[in-house]
């Protein structure tokens, strides 16, 4: 018995994480998480039709999950699947039906009621590749983006913006559409806001290649400048790469991200070259005084990179991971495994 316990510590020391630590939160996959202007963690993730909601005060703790709906046709899998954003008075979740519709669900926090879904998109049945991101800003507003087919059938970035935490949307926008036709159908593209800071991230397909660009607006979401290539290498392929990356501002605005580029992932902050991360893929990011902190996906796998340590190191087997930063600095990490949610503290 002594035996098996020193092994299990020698393995915990090996890489870097305390195997205890690990928590599984709930039955289901592809969670999504976000934090509060208090830095209270929300989480999302999905099972079959049904979208699950739970919270935690400090990442260590989480409530019993709620069956928020049964969306029929629920899009979920292969980086699909519901999102989440919160403010000091609501939290919302948005998701896309099979048809192509976007749909978003919001809770009063005042009331701790969840009110009934209401339709994003203005047009319906175009959000059929079923990406959605989202994210919340100044006040009670709310941005959503999505792949969209309008018009013309060609997916491009279109958005919407809620200034009633999730009640009501703006008249849809195009934000972008490829000048040769169709941004990159399968990779979820991303989005994230600091006061009236709103930064847009997403594959495009262009010339031949298939990198990430970047897209920002200082008005809330009002309006966008124009969209500009990350990083100094291409991807030429013929083919969906089928990983978006990750995207993360901080308090000052600045933005960090993390992408794939052939097997390789890059990360670069704004204005910044691009460093290698190392071989991987669907990775996540946050950065803090410290550094940035990467997860992602390796051989089944999920790793993560730490500032102060050289090599990636393994968190636990899974994938998807997706990592949300607390008030106190510490970094939660998310995941799928076996069919179930997991949750840790990344040390």
């Amino acid at each position: 018995m002594h035996s098996v316990l020193l092994l299990w510590f020698v393995i915990g020391w090996l890489i870097g994480t305390d195997p205890v630590d690990a928590k599984q939160i709930g039955i289901g996959i592809h969670p999504a998480v976000a934090t509060d202007p208090v830095r209270g963690a929300h989480v999302v993730y999905g099972k079959g039709n049904a979208i699950f909601y739970t919270t935690s005060p400090d990442g260590n703790r989480f409530s019993t999950p709620v069956q928020i709906d049964s969306l029929v046709g629920l899009h979920l899998g292969a980086s699909r699947g519901p999102q989440i954003a919160a403010t000091a008075k609501s939290v919302v979740i948005t998701a896309i039906d099979k048809l192509g519709n976007v749909w978003a669900y919001s809770l009063n926090r005042a009331t701790g009621q969840w009110q009934p879904k209401v339709r994003v998109t203005d047009v319906p049945d175009v959000a059929k590749e079923g990406f959605v991101a989202l994210s919340a800003g100044t006040g009670n507003v709310y941005n959503a983006i999505w792949l969209d087919l309008r018009k013309d059938n060609h997916n491009k970035i279109v958005g919407a913006r809620s200034a009633d935490g999730g009640r009501t949307w703006s008249a849809n926008q195009v934000l972008y559409q490829s000048p040769d036709g169709t941004v990159c159908e399968c990779c979820q593209p991303s989005v994230v806001s600091q006061g009236k800071h709103v930064s847009i991230m997403f594959r495009n397909s262009l010339g031949g290649s298939r990198d990430m660009y970047l897209m920002q607006s200082k008005d809330g979401g009002l309006t966008f400048g124009k969209a500009e290539k990350l990083g100094e290498g291409t991807w030429t392929i013929k083919a969906c790469p089928m990983d978006g990356g990750g995207l993360f501002v901080a308090k000052d605005g600045t933005i960090t991200t993390v992408w794939r580029r052939e097997n390789k992932l890059f990360k670069a902050r704004q204005g910044q070259t691009e460093t290698e991360v190392g071989e991987g893929k669907n990775a996540k990011i946050v950065s803090t005084k410290k550094g940035d902190y990467v997860v992602f996906q390796q051989a089944g796998q999920v790793m993560a990179v730490v500032p102060g340590e050289a090599q990636p190191k393994m968190i636990a087997s899974g994938g998807y991971p997706k990592v949300a930063l607390l008030s106190d600095a510490r970094i939660l990490c998310l995941w799928e495994q076996n069919g179930a949610v997991w949750a840790q503290i990344i040390k």
